[in-house]
């Protein structure tokens, strides 16, 4: 864990290890409250997180505390529909046939974000189709909040590029912020997900396949980092923290390692991704479709 502090200026905790992560998690002190009245970088850090991850005077349920009873159960009622519907799509059904040709080599980098962004978009809209505008605002949207192009991002902000991709996408999907927080930010983890399968695919013997379960596997990644504040002073280990201090855990790189597996979906924490199931059950699916294994 390493701090970044600067007394009136900055108060920053970089956090690498899995084990560090999880139990900064747990500690009831450390929350998505974002209070924004503290020292300048950290408040600069949070505001255009905020700013991007809010429509309407709503927060995405990403940015939301954990004592929200609202988002505690959109989430778990989410969970439980997305649970429901990895059972089928685990055996590779016809509906992801486009990404499976699309991993055995048939296809652009381009094509493959509009095919996962339509995937996701239908699960919370039987009408959603995606298109290149579609896909081009949520290339904006996961850019925004952690890029450091900074003259680019005030032009963003200013020429309201960013609003314009988060009123894109919302109308597609009824407002549903949970959807937009799919097709316009979780997406591009499946995305990355995809292209790694379809490594695997190209560089697998044709006779010594790996199991779909495998395969899936070695094809999940987390996000590259999500922000926690302290609400109270607290301490892990010798390493104390201030009431406000900011925590950056980069669970992109802890995840990668084997004791970090959980951290994908923050399968432990409270603020659980609603996908856990259905995403590597997805990847199964289409494993099992790009090889020619579709169940019936």
């Amino acid at each position: 864990m390493k701090r970044l502090r600067v007394p009136g200026v900055i108060d920053l905790f970089e956090v690498l290890d899995p084990d560090e992560i999880g139990a900064l998690a747990r500690d009831p002190r450390l929350d998505r409250r974002f209070e924004t009245g503290t020292c300048p970088i950290n408040s600069l850090l949070l505001k255009r997180s905020l700013r991007v991850l809010s429509f309407a005077g709503r927060r995405f349920p990403t940015m939301m505390p954990r004592d929200d009873a609202q988002r505690a159960s959109r989430q778990q009622e989410l969970w439980s529909v997305l649970r429901e519907k990895a059972v089928s799509i685990q055996n590779g059904p016809a509906e992801l046939e486009p990404l499976a040709n699309w991993v055995r080599g048939v296809g652009s980098d381009s094509d493959l974000g509009i095919l996962v962004q339509q995937l996701l978009g239908r699960l919370f809209s039987s009408e959603f189709v995606a298109t290149e505008k579609s896909w081009s605002a949520a290339k904006i949207l996961v850019t925004a909040p952690r890029s450091r192009n900074l003259p680019l991002m005030l032009w963003w902000f200013i020429t309201g590029k960013v609003r314009r991709a988060k009123r894109i996408l919302a109308g597609m999907v009824n407002e549903d912020l949970s959807a937009v927080n799919a097709i316009g930010i979780a997406a591009h983890n499946v995305v990355k997900s995809l292209r790694h399968m379809r490594l695997l695919y190209a560089h697998a013997e044709s006779g010594s396949r790996l199991s779909p379960q495998a395969a899936a596997e070695q094809c999940l990644f987390a996000p590259v980092s999500i922000y926690r504040q302290a609400t109270a002073a607290g301490q892990l280990g010798r390493c104390s923290y201030s009431r406000h201090s900011l925590f950056v855990f980069s669970i992109g790189e802890a995840a990668r390692r084997a004791e970090g597996r959980s951290l994908v979906f923050m399968e432990d924490s409270w603020s659980r991704c609603p996908a856990s199931a259905w995403v590597p059950a997805m990847l199964q699916g289409v494993w099992i479709r790009a090889c020619n294994r579709p169940h019936s």
